[in-house]
């Protein structure tokens, strides 16, 4: 792990490179002005001991295009030019001790473009300050910082697409259940739609199912009014008859 010093040297080590993101568009019109000298590396850094490159492994060509870089900021952010600024960051995280290929790609940078010339331009620069720079050393500090950095990104890569794999399983099993659910509030306003109707249905026919039952006790009614009626006349009769007969 780098120290607090070791972390503000690191820090500017890919300003140059850094600040040609956002200067691409206008370099790309604007006139070329004469390449300044690159700044030399701190004494500190050419103090410390340069690690010896035996053997140089190159990345392995596929004839494939790479896929692009996975968008991994926990801020959602996916514009380009920001997350490339991130994989600087990474980048600045892994730089080793001694004069390498970090600085000769960023003193290139610092002369306006990385191209043949700047990057020539650059190593020769160097290689006064340093003498152990070499083209076996750019070449194969190179190569490792790009393996680093796609071990780096591929860890980074295989946690999202475990969290994406949990966020599908989330959104499957939230898909279950609302169907679930779904199925159920239609299974019970069908019933509710069959209840309706039947209620519907009932209602209709009321009318029917008690008319003839509150006529047949109207008619009851009447004839025991009437029988009483004709009762009471019977008695009244027989009153009239009894006062009149007996005294």
């Amino acid at each position: 792990m780098m120290s607090n010093n070791e972390n503000q040297r690191s820090s500017g080590i890919l300003n140059s490179l850094k600040k040609l993101i956002f200067e691409d568009d206008q370099t790309s019109s604007a006139p070329q002005s004469p390449a300044p000298a690159p700044a030399a590396p701190t004494q500190e850094k050419l103090n410390t001991p340069t690690p010896t490159y035996t053997s140089v492994t190159p990345p392995v060509a596929t004839g494939k295009t790479p896929p692009p870089i996975p968008i991994t900021a926990n801020d959602g952010s996916t514009d380009l030019k920001e997350m490339k600024l991130k994989v600087y960051a990474i980048l600045e995280k892994l730089n080793e001790q001694g004069v390498d290929f970090f600085e000769v790609w960023n003193a290139a940078a610092a002369m306006g473009k990385v191209e043949e010339n700047t990057l020539k331009a650059a190593y020769t620069s160097l290689k006064f300050v340093d003498s152990s720079l070499s083209k076996e050393k750019l070449v194969a500090t190179g190569t490792n910082y790009a393996n680093k950095l796609k071990e780096t990104i591929a860890k980074e890569s295989d946690q999202k697409q475990e969290e994406k794999k949990r966020t599908e399983q989330d959104r499957t099993m939230e898909i279950a259940n609302l169907n679930s659910e779904i199925k159920a509030l239609t299974e019970n306003i069908t019933k509710l739609q069959d209840d309706l109707q039947k209620k519907q249905v009932a209602l209709g026919q009321i009318n029917e199912k008690y008319e003839p039952k509150i006529k047949e006790i109207e008619q009851k009614i009447a004839i025991g009014n009437a029988a009483v009626g004709e009762v009471i006349t019977e008695i009244n009769n027989a009153l009239h008859m009894i006062n009149q007969s007996i005294t």
